[in-house]
């Protein structure tokens, strides 16, 4: 879905933070070449050394969503992305079995200029071109739900996993939020016609 871009302050205010929910916000990007595969990254260290990872990462306090997607595509692909040619594709909403409550905002685009390479390198060993439609076994768990919410071209989805295994969880340039162990996406039969809950899981399932 195209996003509109409006003028905007150089500086996003900080607002006072207030009593409503505040979820730790990642945002990534799916970089698609025109055979429809997208960039994916293999991290270097952490627990989830050797896995495929989303490029992106936490959301800063005084950013723009789109922004950040921008941005992270240069920290890790060294690519440069315009904000004018970014689509959304959807926004996961999923939470550990403690309750902790996080957020994914996935954006799209086809159009970069440069050539996608590991710039982080200290994070990710390569960059690997995978079919969103039958990502391979070893991505994350959040890699796998995110692409299969584009494949099924779903805005939101809700998904549950494990409780996390570290309160945080590192990602080039800066830090992104805990995702292990999340369950991969799967359809409910109660949602299967909505946007909202297309994708929602098992509490606790691989």
């Amino acid at each position: 879905m195209p996003t509109a871009h409006r003028p905007r302050p150089a500086t996003a205010r900080i607002e006072q933070a207030g009593p409503g929910y505040r979820p730790l916000t990642q945002v990534v990007l799916l970089a698609l070449r025109p055979d429809g595969r997208v960039a994916l990254v293999r991290r270097t260290r952490g627990p989830d050394q050797g896995r495929l990872a989303l490029v992106g990462g936490r959301l800063g306090p005084a950013e723009w969503a789109d922004e950040a997607a921008c941005r992270g595509a240069y920290q890790i692909l060294g690519i440069q992305v315009g904000v004018q040619d970014l689509e959304l594709s959807g926004l996961l909403h999923y939470r550990s079995e403690d309750g902790a409550g996080r957020l994914c905002i996935v954006f799209a685009t086809q159009r970069w200029s440069g050539q996608p390479r590991t710039t982080a390198a200290l994070e990710y060993g390569e960059v690997v071109w995978v079919d969103p439609g039958g990502p391979p076994a070893d991505c994350r768990p959040l890699t796998h739900a995110a692409l299969n919410q584009y494949v099924g071209g779903t805005l939101y989805a809700a998904v549950a996993m494990p409780e996390a295994r570290t309160p945080e969880d590192e990602t080039a340039g800066h830090r992104q939020g805990p995702e292990s162990e999340l369950a991969a996406a799967a359809q409910d039969p109660d949602h299967s016609n909505t946007t909202t809950g297309a994708f929602r899981n098992t509490r606790g399932t691989q």
